[in-house]
């Protein structure tokens, strides 16, 4: 994967998904402390604010030896006109990966197209962290926080995703990804959505086209409810109508308000003791009670911690192995006693 854009799950094949996840589980256990960075400068370029996806990969980037420096679009020439082209130009000859967050929820699939045109001319791996189409670095978190419960047998367990109403408009992002992600690596998973919050359908192809080689269970429906009966797992995620808008979009979703939310009796009808998941941030009273945020089957801070581990391992994979080829990687002991 060295030197690879990442710009969606499909950027991966099934073998380099469960090699990620496998060496995020060491680097978490501190089985592997390798600088695999060591003398690298992370860029990381947010249209839009972040908490999760910029201090985890901040702190990323310094755990593995390397450094970051954040920026804005404000900040940059991008403010007075200058074009995503030059700009990705201008940024390789500095740093030696670009991670790039940018969507408008107005305006679907601009983001995406935009980190498109800029690792078309960038020298250097850019790396989605979020646009309007797909989130593949959340859902990497996400597998590893499943893979840590379920183990070996995630694939025979179901996972249901779920929308949810929120009053803030979001990216159908890690849905996709999701999707994507279930599909290549042979999982079993239902979404559930009402009538008009479908999900992209290039992308819903795409991943009956991947489900059909690596045996994936894909459902869909529109009854929260019945989807969650006996999921061993529930993942809820809000998301904006790609087939409504304006006003239209926003009174379906307020109709829907009451009656498509997490609740402790939805919980129920899922399979004893299977956990919720949340990728943050959102409301409780909105797309889920206080109980189940704050409750014990909730893994919601397991999979925001998890962010930090698997893009340590995404960084390594994707920038570590020149650093190996001038050598054996420092440790971070090493690094201790250097200081």
């Amino acid at each position: 994967m060295f030197g690879r854009h990442i710009l969606g799950m499909t950027d991966f094949s099934a073998d380099e998904l469960h090699a990620l996840l496998t060496l995020a589980l060491r680097m978490k256990r501190r089985e592997d402390t390798d600088l695999h960075l060591d003398g690298r400068d992370l860029g990381l370029l947010f249209h839009v604010p972040s908490t999760r996806t910029r201090v985890s990969f901040q702190v990323a980037a310094a755990q593995l030896g390397g450094r970051s420096y954040t920026y804005g679009p404000e900040e940059l020439r991008l403010a007075n006109n200058e074009t995503i082209e030059d700009t990705a130009g201008v940024l390789s000859r500095y740093l030696s990966a670009l991670v790039v967050r940018w969507y408008d929820m107005a305006d679907y699939g601009a983001g995406h197209r935009r980190l498109r045109t800029m690792a078309d001319h960038a020298s250097i791996p850019v790396i989605n962290a979020l646009d309007d189409e797909e989130h593949p670095c959340q859902v990497l978190a996400d597998l590893l926080t499943l893979r840590e419960r379920f183990g070996e047998g995630l694939p025979q367990r179901r996972i249901v995703y779920t929308w949810a109403y929120s009053s803030r408009q979001k990216t159908p992002g890690v849905l996709h990804s999701s999707l994507l992600a279930a599909a290549l690596l042979g999982h079993h998973v239902t979404f559930a959505h009402p009538p008009g919050f479908d999900l992209d359908e290039r992308y819903v192809k795409q991943a009956h086209t991947l489900a059909a080689a690596s045996g994936a269970r894909l459902d869909f429906c529109d009854d929260m409810a019945e989807a969650v009966r006996g999921a061993d797992a529930v993942y809820v995620q809000s998301w904006k109508s790609l087939q409504l808008t304006g006003q239209h979009e926003w009174q379906a979703r307020t109709r829907l308000a009451d009656r498509w939310r997490v609740t402790e009796p939805l919980m129920a009808l899922a399979a004893p003791g299977a956990p919720f998941l949340d990728c943050m941030p959102s409301n409780r009273g909105e797309e889920m009670d206080a109980e189940v945020k704050d409750g014990p089957r909730s893994l919601i801070f397991e999979q925001a911690e998890n962010r930090l581990h698997a893009q340590k391992a995404l960084l390594a994979m994707v920038l570590g192995s020149a650093a190996r080829a001038d050598g054996p990687a420092r440790t971070a002991g090493d690094e201790g006693a250097r200081r």
